[in-house]
Order: structure tokens, then sequence, then C-alpha cells
């Protein structure tokens, strides 16, 4: 792939019409690399996941005479949700960060539908459910298959950890189905509930990750972690370290499909053969 050519900025009407209609043919490019090995790949996830937390959850049910059951699985939800939300800012800020669609395995698996977000961040709320949630169920699904099956011992610590586990797996099932709400202007009024009241990731909390470079508040599941991870300027150290040790220069892909402009350079998108 080829690397950005850097230019004069422009930003007279026909250059910013020029980078839009640019935009709109990536956007386009990136939407038609949508396989059905990857819908199928996709389906079997989600019938995966769906049958797994049954079974998880009966597991769970069973030891529902214990004393303070339902404080453990509110205590384990609350721990589960604020780790969720960091791995959803870990694996959001590394697809947008490093690698490009030819990298193999997460290129076309993962990557591709990053770069698609950020040419077209309205594309995800056209998604059907399989298309928003398949990835996603596709990574919860493999914990999750240990707790459906394990024998849990009648003891708090035991309720704990497996209540944690299965809760952790729900919660990352339902990130980008909660990062595609976050993208409805009307989304439905039990949502905006939550998201009102930052019990899910809010619009206002994403937006701020949706200005170029998108560079920051890359936790998509209740945002709880983005003010945190950015005072202490978590993702940039990151960079910095690895761009240290590689040579590596974060969001140089990214900065191609997107067509960043800046003080110094405007950068074109590739077209792959």
């Amino acid at each position: 792939m080829e690397a950005p050519i850097p230019i004069e900025k422009d930003t007279s009407a026909d250059s910013l019409s020029a980078t839009y209609a640019q935009r709109k043919q990536n956007a386009a490019l990136l939407a038609s690399q949508y396989t059905t090995s990857k819908r199928a790949g996709e389906i079997i996830s989600v019938i995966a996941f769906v049958v797994l937390l049954f079974l998880s959850a009966f597991n769970l049910y069973q030891h529902r005479s214990l004393d303070y059951f339902l404080l453990l699985l509110v205590s384990s939800s609350i721990l589960g949700m604020t780790l969720a939300d960091l791995f959803s800012g870990l694996v959001h800020w590394g697809a947008d960060t490093w690698g490009t669609l030819e990298t193999p395995f997460v290129g076309q698996t993962f990557i591709r539908s990053f770069r698609e977000h950020h040419v077209d961040p309205f594309q995800i709320t056209r998604h059907d459910f399989v298309e928003t949630n398949g990835d996603n169920c596709m990574l919860a699904a493999i914990p999750l298959a240990a707790v459906a099956f394990i024998k849990i011992n009648h003891a708090a610590w035991d309720i704990f950890i497996v209540s944690f586990i299965m809760q952790l797996c729900v919660w990352v099932s339902l990130t980008n189905q909660i990062h595609k709400w976050a993208h409805m202007i009307k989304p439905p009024k039990y949502v905006a509930f939550f998201q009102d009241w930052r019990i899910i990731l809010s619009r206002k909390n994403h937006q701020i990750h949706h200005h170029t470079p998108f560079d920051r508040y890359y936790c998509i599941t209740t945002g709880w972690l983005n003010p945190v991870l950015g005072a202490i300027g978590f993702w940039k150290r990151l960079e910095n370290a690895i761009t240290a040790v590689t040579g590596y220069i974060p969001r140089q892909d990214d900065a191609k499909w997107t067509v960043q402009m800046n003080d110094q350079k405007v950068t074109t998108s590739p077209v792959p053969n």
C-alpha cells in the first residue's frame, strides 16, 4: 500500500469537495469487502453465543439460594462493565492505530470495519443485528464456553468469579450494539435513558473520538474510562512506547483512508488493487 502524498494545504471549496468525494469512494470500497464468508461466520458466532449464554445463566441460576446471590450478581456486573470498557478501548485503539487491510487474519476480519467506520461513521447505524454484533459475539463466546460447562461450587467467591466472567462476556458482546446506539440520532427511549444516566456510552462521550485524527476516547462500552485514560495520557504513552520500539507510525493507514487534512498536509486515500 502506497504511503501518503504530502502536499500543500488547500481549504478551498473544490478541495473540500474532492476530499468528501474520495472519502465516499473509500466508504463504498470498504463496504464492498464485506464478504458472504464473513457473514456466515458472524451468524455462527451469534448463534453460538446465545446458546452458551443460556447454558451459563442456567448453570449460575442453580445457585440462586446462596446468601447475597443478587449482590454478587450486581457487583460482578459493575466490574464486568468496567473491564469490558477497558477491553473495548484496547481493541478499538489497536484496530484504529495499527495494521492495514492486508494484515493477516485481523485485516479483513476487524480492521476493515474500523476503517469503514471512520470514513462513514453513520454506516454502523445501517448494519443489521448480525453484522453489528457478530465479531464481538465470536470473541465473547470463547470464555463463555468455559462458564457454560464448568462445575460451580456453592460458595460466594466461586459465584462471583463465574458471574463476573459471564457478565464480562455479555458486555463485550453488547459493545458494538452500544456503539451503534451512540451514533443514532434518535435511539430507542430506553437506550436514551441509559445513555443519559451514563450507564452505557453516550453520544456526547463518543463524539469526542470522532474528531480527526481519532486519537482519544476509544472506550465504547460504557465510556466510563475515557476521561480517566485521557487525563493520564494513556493512549499517547502507549503509542510512543510502541513507536520507540518498532518505528511504526500510529494511524498512518487510517489517515490515508479518511483523507485527513491538517496544517501541514492533505493525505490521499489509496484504492487497493
